[in-house]
């Protein structure tokens, strides 16, 4: 065993003799030596000091301590003690000396003993640091740091540490040792990657690292495995575990994914992919049964019963794959895959749809066309290169019309696209002769009966076919893809204190029939009308049939509807503003005149506000088809089944009444599925004799609506006035005044003499050989001159504003230019507009045609 000098403490305090005994009283030898230990060099101030205090004890033979001696624990204590009451408190002279402890802060960098051999302590001083008092120990602990430090510097060749205030440069100088010693390592054993090349301080990453761990502990389980293989490759699951605070399983697997995939790869489970959120779920099942998607059967025979409760069945208006399509382009930050999508596709909506009987004639017809066109190329193979393209009407539109559409384009006004015709289009990229035969399909009209009739024609003839029918597509195209979008969104911007939305509509009418019937009374059967309600505000939806055996479907059941179904809102919806009426455009029920002549009274009828929205022709599909399907599958099926004896309407409403109760009382909601109502005849009658006829009859016939067909959105302006849209969305608009008086005197008079005026009156005036409104502000009468407010547009039109080029450069006109005096003054609106009803609006036409 090698010899081991041991570094004793070099103080004269223990060299004293015992007085009792003769004896030194700290000895070297023996097992158990009591003298310490050297730890702390001194410097030559502290020596001079030592040997001044311990003169007699060094002339007595002990050795006079030199700089560079070290001393144990308890001798430093005792000499900063006569240091401090000498207000001697400079200790930038001690330094540490390493003792062979395994403690770090003892190191004793390049202390070697005279052979070149490394020198090591064995034992240690047994008094601690700590018995000094708390604020020598801080002064003593922060004087070792700084030794420490500056030996390391000096070492490194790095300024040393002058002033402990200067914390940045400090670290800074740490930073700048810890990648000098990391390159040395570097250098030492001939490692290809450097283990610092970032370039960041310790305080950086410091920060880094505490944002990792954050980012870690907020991310998901997939996100969390992925993070975890960025651990350094020399760390364990154990370390892994610690250091990130995952879980035993999510160590494994990070370690086992870095492994087999790579640092941030993706985790794959073989055992199944994770279940789609609740809210997702529910998202796919609701867009299912949106319009649009699917659309309810009004069949009795199509109803699915549930968990026992019937619902009407739906048929998928495009394939499942256009239906995924539109899925992702609607939500594209919902992530589900197309089997999943499918699968979640409700029980009652069915993919394979019956025979349709309620298409729409404008699309059914176009479809006919580009059916038998594309069918055409494709048994001739006339496409060019080689490239498979199928003619659809949404091609078609987006290939004439302009990129950034207007309605005048849609309405065949446009200069630009208005010259393009479908032909155009159709005849690209392909070669064909115009007197080439083949066959197509049409729905005409003809001796009052419509048919289905195949026609055998020329290329020609097809192409113009289809160019006369494309103006009256293009509109109706528009028109339908506008109040889809508008329906869709009223619905699902309605809320409990704005607007409700009503959609109505007559389901077919029942039939009743008897389990054991004779054979006559099938021909001779009585019937039940259904009115159909679904109100939607929010997200909650409420179904409503009103029975009655008033067979009739016409305007005045319509009114009383109106009043069952706001009494409905009002008690269950007490802070709605405004109803939403929506409906199909059925002339004799909902589109016409009374109907929109009720529309203007609604507020004085029923207290609250009404506007009207109509669907384009042919497309008045809903939800709320289902709901007659529904009733009368329900009761169909009891007659057949259960013995029920079902013989009038108002048996026919109690037992769809007490059907729906019996079901909300087994769904545990006390809100039944379908609320019934029932309308006697007498109610209706008497409803249209004392109080509909009258106010009809006082309608002026002029002041009907003209084309109203035409127009697909109906509000209320004011108390007279109802502005009418050809759609929903539509920036232009015409206004109607409805008058209740009867008249057979012209509203408008011709102009001769200035006499024939007054002031503040409305005449019609020719400007620049156009006609135009004015009201007359003031009459100089010996000049024969008239100041006039002019408005715009030009006639003719209904509804006029202040013109403020015109009036800026002068209004004064003669006589001789006004030529028509209004004998009623306009309707004038909230924001000063002028409204000519319809009478007036003729009476101009006809008379300036006069003139």
């Amino acid at each position: 065993m090698p010899y081991i000098k041991q570094n004793w403490c070099m103080h004269p305090y223990h060299d004293i003799i015992d007085s009792v005994t003769g004896k030194k009283k700290f000895v070297k030898t023996g097992k158990n030596p009591t003298h310490p230990v050297g730890i702390h060099r001194i410097n030559a101030d502290s020596a001079q000091i030592i040997n001044k205090q311990y003169s007699l004890v060094i002339e007595s033979g002990s050795r006079e301590v030199c700089e560079g001696d070290k001393i144990c624990t308890s001798c430093l204590r005792r000499l900063l003690n006569d240091e401090k009451n000498q207000d001697h408190n400079d200790l930038d002279n001690v330094e540490m000396m390493n003792t062979g402890e395994e403690d770090p802060s003892n190191v004793d960098i390049g202390h070697y003993d005279d052979k070149g051999d490394i020198e090591y302590d064995n034992s240690k001083d047994d008094k601690n640091i700590e018995d000094l008092p708390s604020s020598q120990e801080r002064t003593y602990n922060n004087e070792q740091a700084r030794t420490k430090l500056n030996l390391v510097f000096e070492l490194l060749n790095i300024p040393t540490i002058r002033d402990v205030r200067r914390s940045k440069n400090i670290r800074q100088n740490v930073d700048r040792a810890c990648s000098i010693l990391y390159k040395l390592c570097d250098m030492l054993v001939d490692c290809t990657i450097p283990l610092n090349d970032h370039q960041l301080s310790m305080n950086d990453a410091s920060e880094l690292l505490s944002g990792l761990k954050k980012l870690f502990h907020e991310s998901g389980e997939d996100e969390q495995i992925r993070l975890l293989t960025i651990s350094p490759d020399g760390w364990g699951r154990t370390v892994v575990e610690k250091w990130f605070g995952c879980t035993e399983h999510q160590a494994r697997m990070g370690l086992h994914l870095k492994i087999n995939k790579g640092v941030l790869a993706y985790p794959e489970y073989s055992n199944g992919n994770k279940p789609l959120p609740d809210n997702t779920v529910q998202l796919i099942k609701e867009f299912y049964l949106s319009d649009g998607i699917s659309r309810a059967s009004a069949r009795k025979r199509d109803v699915i019963h549930i968990k026992k409760v019937p619902f009407p069945v739906q048929f998928m208006e495009m394939t499942g794959r256009e239906a995924y399509q539109q899925f992702k382009s609607e939500y594209p930050n919902v992530v589900v895959g197309k089997s999943s999508f499918n699968s979640l596709r409700p029980r009652q909506v069915k993919c394979l749809a019956p025979a349709d009987t309620c298409l729409c004639i404008y699309h059914e017809n176009f479809y006919l066309l580009l059916k038998s066109w594309n069918k055409m190329l494709k048994e001739k193979s006339l496409i060019k290169d080689d490239v498979e393209l199928i003619i659809t009407d949404k091609y078609l539109v987006n290939r004439i019309v302009c990129g950034i559409p207007g309605e005048d384009c849609y309405n065949g006004r446009c200069d630009t696209c208005g010259i393009i015709s479908p032909s155009d289009i159709l005849l690209q990229n392909i070669m064909i002769d115009d007197d080439e035969q083949f066959s197509w399909s049409q729905w005409i009209t003809a001796n009052n009966k419509i048919d289905l009739l195949h026609i055998n024609g020329s290329v020609s003839s097809f192409l113009d076919e289809i160019n006369n029918k494309w103006k009256q597509f293009l509109l109706h195209w528009y028109i339908t893809t506008v109040q889809k979008e508008y329906i869709k969104s009223i619905r699902l911007n309605s809320s409990f204190t704005t607007h409700i939305v009503a959609q109505l509509d007559f389901a077919e009418n029942y039939s009743i029939f008897y389990q054991r019937e004779i054979q006559s009374y099938h021909w001779n059967n009585d019937q039940v009308t259904i009115f159909t309600v679904q109100l939607k505000v929010g997200s909650v939806h409420k179904n409503i049939v009103i029975i009655s055996n008033y067979m009739l479907h016409n305007t005045a059941f319509v009114y009383v509807a109106q009043s069952i179904i706001v009494n409905y809102i009002k008690q269950h919806f007490p802070f709605i503003q405004i109803i939403n009426y929506l409906s199909d455009g059925a002339g004799s029920q909902f589109k016409n005149n009374y109907n929109m002549f009720n529309l203007l009274h609604h507020l004085r009828d029923f207290g609250i506000q009404a506007c009207w929205t109509f669907s384009s022709t042919g497309h008045g599909k809903g939800p709320i088809d289902g709901l007659g399907a529904s009733s009368k599958s329900t009761a169909t099926r009891s007659v057949k089944s259960s013995g029920t004896v079902i013989s009038s309407a108002k048996e026919f409403y109690e037992f769809t009444k007490q059907y729906n109760e019996n079901a909300a009382k087994l769904s545990g909601n006390n809100e039944p599925p379908i609320n019934a109502f029932y309308v006697d005849s007498t109610t209706v009658e008497a409803t249209y004799q004392n109080f509909l006829k009258p106010r009809w009859d006082k309608l002026n016939k002029t002041d009907h609506i003209k084309q109203i067909r035409s127009f697909h959105q109906f509000n209320i302006r004011s108390e007279n006035v109802i502005l009418c849209k050809q759609t929903s969305s539509s920036l232009d608009y015409m206004t109607t005044v409805y008058r209740t008086e009867n008249t057979t005197e012209s509203t408008v008079t011709p102009v001769h003499t200035v006499t024939d005026i007054s002031i503040d009156t409305y005449v019609i005036t020719k400007y620049n050989d156009k006609l135009h409104l004015a009201k007359i502000k003031s009459i100089n009468y010996p000049a024969q001159e008239i100041q006039v407010i002019y408005y715009e547009p030009e006639f003719p039109a209904t509804i006029f504003y202040v013109s403020r080029l015109k009036n800026r450069h002068g209004s004064n006109i003669n006589v001789q230019n006004i030529i028509l005096l209004l004998r009623r003054n306009p309707t004038i609106g909230k924001q000063n507009e002028v409204y000519i009803d319809h009478e007036q609006y003729n009476d101009i036409t006809n008379l300036s045609e006069q003139l």
